[in-house]
This record gives structure tokens, C-alpha cells and sequence, in this order.
């Protein structure tokens, strides 16, 4: 089946949507394509904001291996900054500071997973 629209014809799937996978990640996407970019973005967002305040405390495991990847690494620096925190040496302080800092700033996110 095809439909004409604004002087183009496109297939209609089944249903009624218009599916033109060429258009994906372009300014003619679809308007659902947006919103799950958009929504996937947020998402991982809300996974890297709950390692640096901690409320991840790094069991099990993301099911994105990219994503997981980086997970480990911002787990490895916050670890990092905390345990030098606890030290009493020159650093310490500096490290403190810069767990705090980013713990403030990961907070500030608009995006909260509900």
C-alpha cells in the first residue's frame, strides 16, 4: 500500500506508520525515533549519576557492554577519589573535595529515573 504525502509517496506499513529507516539520526526522523534517542540518552545518564553519588554501589552488570565499560571506569575514579579521601596525606583533602564536587554536580541533573 502507498500513501501520498506532500507530494511524496511512501509505503505504509501495516497499521498506518510510516517507516523510513533512511531517515533515522537525521533532521526528517520520525518524531518516535527522537523521543527513544532522547529517552536512551537520559537513561544512561541516570546510570552514570547514581555511580559518582554512590547510589550504585557496582554489583551485577549493565546489559550494554560500552556502557558497562565506562561504569567500571567511573566506579575505578570515584573508588579511587574516596579511598584517597580517607588518607591523611596532601591529597587528601583535594580528593575530598573533588568527590564532593562531583557528587554536587551529578545531583543537579534535571533527569531523575522514576
Amino acid at each position: 500500500m502507498t500513501c501520498l504525502v506532500n507530494k511524496l509517496i511512501m509505503a505504509v506499513q501495516p497499521g498506518g506508520y510510516l517507516d523510513r529507516p533512511q531517515d533515522d539520526n537525521t533532521i526528517n526522523a520520525h518524531p518516535a525515533f527522537k523521543r527513544g534517542k532522547i529517552a536512551g540518552i537520559l537513561e544512561t545518564l541516570a546510570i552514570f549519576k547514581d555511580v559518582i553519588t554512590g547510589a550504585d554501589n557496582g554489583s551485577g552488570t549493565i546489559n550494554s557492554p560500552e556502557i558497562e565499560k565506562i561504569r567500571r571506569s567511573v566506579f575505578l575514579l570515584r573508588d579511587a577519589l574516596e579511598h584517597a579521601s580517607d588518607k591523611s596525606t596532601y591529597l587528601s583533602k583535594q580528593a575530598k573535595e573533588a568527590l564532593d564536587e562531583a557528587i554536587k554536580v551529578a545531583n543537579t541533573l534535571i533527569y531523575q529515573k522514576g
